[in-house]
């Protein structure tokens, strides 16, 4: 208990060093600049994901090294890919096509190292249909982590109580604190008004860490409970993409129609707005971790009619924003 404490308080205070650093060293490139759909109105440094990637991947290398080959620890090296891309798209905006493709890829990379398929064959086109259709729903859940990171701390905020959720429930070992300290730290820096911003690097890292614990689970209700958990990240996502798509829009495009965004402009603040969704994922946390699978389900349908209540009478309305 001692040393896992100890793990935590020096990731949390050195990488907080580090992201001082990244705020006083970062170049032009790495600003991310205000326009018509931003939430934030002056340029603010985005990529400082990069810090707890690392703080992530070095402590695995060196578990691995030490301890031999580990999934568990493994996990965050196979993402590497994936990391590398959301640092050239942060510099540089890459092909959406590209971007897709290092998805789809780390997608079947995390399946090959699921506990919870691990006896899967493709032994009928029933199965393969089945193994394309989760594959796309993995880079779905990427997608709609990095769309949430649209206002300050909510992904951070929510991301950290699920990586959390997980390592409790799948009784994961020490290799995690080191990213949850300084994780911990960034929102220091991320919360409004916020100062960092994680960027995409950022954002499809914890998407994908989280896909990768997620299927480290021993059965079917395990890895629904610890998903659920993850419900106010993804159905917000989800239903606008439908919405977008049902009204005939771009889905593609930039817009300001997600529920979070939405709310932002009827006037909640940001760090408000953080909060509802943290608080709606920290309570299916605790109904995961200490009541089971269907009190979580109970605790999400009230997730989702606090959402429609949200959408119908607080929020701006759904529109072609």
């Amino acid at each position: 208990m001692l040393n896992s404490i100890l793990i935590l308080l020096s990731s949390f205070f050195i990488s907080n060093f580090f992201y001082k650093k990244f705020i006083s060293n970062s170049s032009s490139r790495f600003l991310d600049i205000p326009n018509k759909r931003s939430m934030h109105i002056k340029p603010i440094p985005r990529g400082a994901g990069i810090i707890f990637i690392l703080f992530t991947i070095i402590p695995s290398l060196i578990y691995c090294f030490i301890y031999g080959y580990n999934k568990i620890y493994f996990i965050p090296i196979a993402i590497l890919p994936l990391s590398i891309t959301g640092l050239f798209d942060d510099l540089y905006s890459l092909n959406p096509l590209i971007k897709y493709a290092s998805q789809l890829l780390i997608s079947i990379f995390l399946f090959n190292l699921s506990n919870l398929f691990l006896t899967f064959q493709f032994s009928s086109f029933l199965n393969f249909l089945f193994y394309c259709i989760l594959i796309f729903i993995f880079t779905g859940i990427i997608n709609f982590i990095n769309f949430m990171d649209g206002v300050d701390g909510i992904v951070a905020g929510c991301l950290i109580i699920s990586i959390i959720t997980s390592c409790i429930v799948l009784n994961i070992n020490q290799n995690y604190l080191f990213l949850l300290g300084s994780l911990g730290s960034f929102i220091i820096w991320n919360w409004h008004p916020a100062k960092l911003f994680m960027g995409d690097i950022g954002s499809t890292f914890l998407a994908a860490i989280n896909i990768g614990l997620i299927i480290q689970s021993e059965n079917y209700s395990q890895a629904i409970g610890l998903l659920l958990v993850l419900g106010p990240c993804l159905v917000d996502p989800f239903t606008c993409v439908i919405r977008r798509f049902l009204n005939g829009e771009e889905i593609f495009k930039a817009h300001k129609s997600h529920l979070y965004q939405r709310l932002k402009l009827s006037g909640i603040s940001q760090d408000k707005v953080s909060m509802i969704y943290i608080a709606c994922t920290f309570i299916l946390s605790l109904s995961n971790i200490f009541l089971n699978i269907k009190f979580t389900i109970v605790a999400f349908l009230v997730a989702l009619f606090l959402g429609f209540y949200l959408d119908q009478k607080i929020a701006n309305p759904f529109l072609k924003i």
